[in-house]
Order: C-alpha cells, then sequence, then structure tokens
C-alpha cells in the first residue's frame, strides 16, 4: 500500500512523501497548501499527524482490543434487555455504518491522500461496511448469510493486526477501530436481537461469494496498479499472511485458514434449522 504523509515545513508549506507501507520514502516533494484548517490543526490534533505512528500491540491496541471484547460481552450478556430497543440500535448501527464510510472519503480528499489504488472501497472490510450497513438498513437475509462470516472473520483478524499507520488519538485510528467494530457487530445484531440463524446452504453461500468478490477485485486491482485484499502482494505492516509463505504461495494456506474459520462460524447453528420462529421475528422490528 502507498502512503502520502505530510510533514510541516512552516506557516505555509507542508513537505509531501509518499511510502510503501512503512518502508523507505518513494518520492518526496515541498509544497503549498491552500486549505488553512489542514495547515492549522492537521499537525497539532488529531486529523493528520504522521508522526504518531500506530504500535500493533501498543498500550493503545491493547486498550482498544479490551474495550471491544468487554463491549462485545455486554451486548451479549444484555441482548435480553436489548431486545424492545433492536429497531433502534440496528438502525444507528447500519446508518453509522454509511457515515463511517463516508466520513473516511472525506479525510482522503482533505488530507491530499484520495488515490484510486488504495482509496476505494475495496478492501473486504470496505465492502463489508457498505455492505453491513445496508444489510441492518433493510434487514436482507442474503446479506446476512454472506457477511455473517465475512464481517466476523474479516473484522476480528483486522482488529487483532490492522494494516494501520496512524496511532491514536487520530482520526484514522478511531476510524478504523469503529469501523470494524460496528462490522463485527452487524451479523450479531440480527443473530442476538433478531433470532436470525445460519444454514449449510448459507456456509458454501458465503464461500461462493468470497471467491466471486475476490476475483473481481482481482481484475480492479491489474487494472489500478492496486492491491486490493492483498491479492498482488503482501501487506506493508504484519498480518496474518506473514504466517502463510511467500507470494503467490499463501492463497493456498490462506484458503484453508478460510474453510477454518467459516467452520467455526457455522459451529454454534450446527443442527440447527430455520424454524418458524426465526421467519416470524424477520417480519418484525
Amino acid at each position: 500500500m502507498y502512503v502520502k504523509v505530510l510533514k510541516k515545513v512552516n506557516d505555509k508549506e507542508w513537505k509531501l512523501e509518499i511510502y510503501h507501507g512503512k518502508s523507505a520514502v518513494l518520492y518526496t516533494e515541498t509544497k503549498r497548501f491552500h486549505y488553512h484548517w489542514v495547515e492549522r490543526w492537521a499537525m497539532d490534533l488529531w486529523i493528520y499527524n504522521p508522526d504518531n505512528d500506530f504500535h500493533m500491540f501498543g498500550m493503545a491496541h491493547i486498550f482498544t482490543l479490551v474495550a471491544i471484547v468487554l463491549l462485545v460481552l455486554g451486548f451479549y450478556w444484555f441482548r435480553g434487555q436489548l431486545r424492545p430497543y433492536r429497531r433502534k440500535i440496528r438502525m444507528i448501527t447500519g446508518c453509522a455504518l454509511i457515515i463511517t464510510r463516508l466520513s473516511l472519503d472525506f479525510w482522503y480528499v482533505a488530507t491530499g491522500n484520495w488515490e484510486a489504488t488504495h482509496s476505494l472501497p475495496l478492501e473486504l472490510c470496505g465492502i463489508a461496511t457498505i455492505a453491513c450497513g445496508i444489510m441492518l438498513l433493510t434487514r436482507n437475509r442474503h446479506l446476512f448469510e454472506i457477511f455473517y462470516f465475512i464481517a466476523l472473520g474479516g473484522a476480528a483478524q483486522a482488529i487483532l493486526t490492522p494494516n494501520l499507520v496512524f496511532g491514536f488519538p487520530q482520526y484514522r485510528y478511531i476510524e478504523f477501530f469503529l469501523a470494524h467494530f460496528l462490522i463485527f457487530v452487524s451479523p450479531l445484531i440480527l443473530c442476538w436481537l433478531y433470532d436470525y440463524v445460519i444454514t449449510r446452504r448459507a456456509l458454501f453461500k458465503a464461500l461462493v461469494a468470497l471467491h466471486a468478490i475476490a476475483f473481481v477485485v482481482f481484475f480492479i486491482d491489474l487494472g489500478l496498479g492496486a492491491n486490493y485484499m492483498f491479492l498482488r502482494h503482501k501487506p506493508g505492516t504484519p498480518s496474518l499472511l506473514d504466517l502463510l509463505g511467500p507470494y503467490p504461495w499463501y492463497f493456498i494456506s490462506l484458503e484453508a485458514v478460510v474453510l477454518v474459520i467459516f467452520g467455526l462460524l457455522y459451529l454454534p447453528f450446527a443442527g440447527k434449522r430455520r424454524d418458524s420462529e426465526s421467519v416470524r421475528t424477520h417480519s418484525e422490528g
């Protein structure tokens, strides 16, 4: 992933540096910017401060992980008490997912970081952000059956090993973990508050959908010279892919990991069927 970094030279000029991940600078240029609010706040507050790096499993990351785990456990523990408010929870979460994606696009443009090679919502969790928002707003069962697996598996991996450069308390850090938390809880809202269930057919549907998405994104990567979904090389930051072998052989290992993760996610529903109660709750709230 290519990353643009702005560093303040003086009150009127900023130095633009382009990195590949966290590696050496590939390009540098000093230029004058006309966004006065960027000049005033970018380095002083939380909107854009490249000097504040993200440290995987640093204190901020560990605190965030603990907070997310506690929130999910609390949601499960109080799911019965939350059921009367399930429509509000569903609608607010669905809207929040869409808003977080739009805010990220605004941030890309405002900070001069928008590029087709890395700013489109074509990462798996970027796709899930939009799909889960629509899923919650419309209660679409087909999207639920697909993104139950993709959202839980993908968001959990992203939260644990983020492909992230900016540290806390910057906007990009907050948006990243907020968006992935919302992605993670989206299918749980329908499971725990609406009694949606997963069938064996849904498991196969999700596997087919995941490969279809990767197939389309791969050709978009070729056309743009991009690396969405890491289909052309590994990310520049540590990730699960580092344990799966070199490119392109890690795709074989990744297939096995996907099968295991999807299988584990299906286990809570193994032997169950979509009974009359789940069908009935689909028409309520």
